[in-house]
């Protein structure tokens, strides 16, 4: 709990960690990780996929970029399925904070089995169910009555984290390696900042004259204090009398001597995020140092996106649909097969990254549709619209060089027979024995 309210305090008022969440979620999500299900449960699952939100506000795919949000910013998320009584699909899907769960429920059950963090698990330590409230902790209009939390079964709740430990039932911030560091960067900044006000405001230095005159024409004496009260202002010319002299405050200049550049980096490393991300700041940086740090950044976003959440939260949901629609009569079969696909990944050089794909789908070290759907499209409908659109530009008379069939046809033409004059056969050579 302590963990996670540090962490919304930092994304809250840390531009840094709003934009490390901001990032991540966008990386992660992006306009959303797409399923295509077999034909026969297709218009199904796209109708679930626009109406799912218990609370009316998002698709399936804006879910998904507050389950990431919510997981990155306070460790875990919890999605509760609502079975309902009619429609289509009659499932809703509700996404809750972590803070539903009563991280104070701890010991032996009645049933036998153990609470953990409001987790029960069962002798074995498999999940069995979570302990909800039935209202937000931190919920202001909560009724003044007791709060209590009610068993709900896991089958019911989606509860996804990061579980990088055998064993381990609760989440962590993903800002947590990097909390003090972001606390202390801010705190250096404030200083350096209340630094450079207290030296702008001394303005000038007198030296030698009359304490109780005033300096400048302009000027005066304060009359409970008795001390000089002076006003400098642009253009102001003031000849000083004898033995006075005014020396102008210099204020020094900000060396840090590289101590924000490392702590930046350190930072981004322990948000998860890259430097050039994390700040905006592209100096220095070229094709191949991008590109390679970009690497690094892909391979753990598809990680996470393989390895945790389409596994632990997306296949959950692809379940609850099936059973409800089918249920629902919707569908035929609970044993339909579903393609997940991420968001595609922006080219670094467009021209380079694409004549590569194009070698590996001709040199058949990777078919064209796991290309498509790396792309973030479903092949089929890429395919459709690719017959359509070359079907109507022929019809039109319209000649694009867009048409991969044009270049074939012109090949195989020249492989005609009777197109070019064969090689006529060589007589033997006296001396020499026929040729087989």
């Amino acid at each position: 709990t302590l963990l996670r309210n540090r962490s919304r305090e930092l994304v809250r008022n840390n531009p840094l960690a709003g934009r490390a969440l901001a990032i991540l979620a966008a990386k992660k999500i992006g306009t959303g990780i797409q399923a295509r299900p077999d034909k026969g449960a297709l218009s199904a699952w796209q109708e679930f996929c626009e109406t799912c939100d218990y609370e009316g506000d998002h698709d399936l795919y804006g879910q998904q970029a507050m389950m990431a949000r919510c997981a990155d910013e306070s460790g875990e998320v919890l999605v509760r399925r609502i079975r309902m009584r009619e429609g289509r699909v009659p499932l809703k899907l509700q996404v809750l904070e972590p803070d539903y769960l009563d991280s104070t429920k701890f010991g032996t059950l009645e049933n036998g089995n153990y609470a953990i963090a409001g987790v029960e698990v069962d002798r074995q330590g498999r999940k069995v169910a979570f302990w909800l409230y039935d209202q937000h902790p931190g919920e202001a209009l909560i009724l003044p009555r007791r709060r209590e939390s009610v068993r709900v079964p896991a089958e019911e709740i989606i509860h996804f984290y990061e579980k990088r430990r055998p064993g381990q039932l609760r989440g962590v911030p993903r800002f947590a390696a990097a909390m003090m560091r972001l606390r202390d960067y801010d705190d250096w900044r404030e200083a350096v900042i209340v630094k450079k006000k207290i030296e702008a405001c001394f303005v000038a230095f007198v030296h030698g004259g009359n304490p109780s005159a005033p300096l400048a024409t302009g000027g005066a004496i304060n009359a409970d204090t008795d001390e000089r009260e002076e006003t400098v202002a642009p253009g102001m010319i003031e000849y000083l009398r004898n033995g006075e002299d005014v020396t102008f405050g210099s204020p020094s200049a900000v060396v840090d001597g590289g101590f924000s550049y490392d702590e930046l980096h350190a930072i981004a490393v322990g948000c998860g995020v890259t430097y050039e991300q994390l700040t905006g700041d592209m100096k220095g940086v070229n094709y191949s140092s991008i590109r390679a740090g970009m690497g690094d950044f892909r391979d753990l976003v598809e990680a996470w996106r393989w390895l945790d959440f389409i596994p632990m939260a997306l296949r959950r949901i692809q379940g609850w649909f099936v059973d409800a629609a089918w249920t629902a009569g919707s569908i035929r079969s609970p044993r339909y097969q579903f393609v997940w696909t991420p968001p595609a990944w922006p080219y670094v050089n467009p021209v380079d990254d694409i004549k590569a794909s194009k070698e590996a789908v001709l040199g058949a070290v990777q078919s064209l549709s796991s290309l498509i759907r790396e792309r973030g499209d479903d092949p089929d409908e890429v395919f459709a619209e690719i017959a359509e659109e070359r079907k109507k530009l022929k019809k039109l008379g319209v000649v694009a060089d867009t048409d991969a069939a044009t270049p074939a046809k012109a090949a195989a033409a020249q492989d005609k027979p009777g197109d070019a004059p064969k090689d006529e056969p060589k007589e033997d050579q006296p001396g020499e024995e026929p040729k087989p």
